[in-house]
């Protein structure tokens, strides 16, 4: 996981901008909205085109790293996610 530091420090933008693009949802410039998609290998389409309803931030960065996954390593994935929800039903 990056800093905010670092990566406001790399793009030459302040951790001030970089937190409220974040957390307050404040647009960035066409520049670095492009340079974030870049860096972070997110889909544009996603945000120009009518897509289904967004995921959280989370969901989008596990889906991130999904992409980047062996086969073994998805298999590891899904029989963990298979066993929270398990424990997670049972406790219901």
């Amino acid at each position: 996981k990056e800093s905010r530091k670092k990566v406001s420090d790399e793009m030459f933008i302040s951790p001030r901008y970089l937190a409220n693009i974040e957390n307050k949802g404040q647009h960035p410039s066409l520049q670095i909205f492009f340079e974030l998609m870049l860096r972070y290998n997110i889909s544009v389409d996603q945000f120009l085109l009518e897509t289904p309803p967004e995921k959280n931030t989370q969901r989008r960065q596990l889906d991130a790293l999904l992409d980047g996954m062996s086969d073994t390593g998805i298999r590891i994935v899904s029989a963990t996610a298979k066993e929270i929800a398990e424990v997670e039903t049972e406790g219901r």
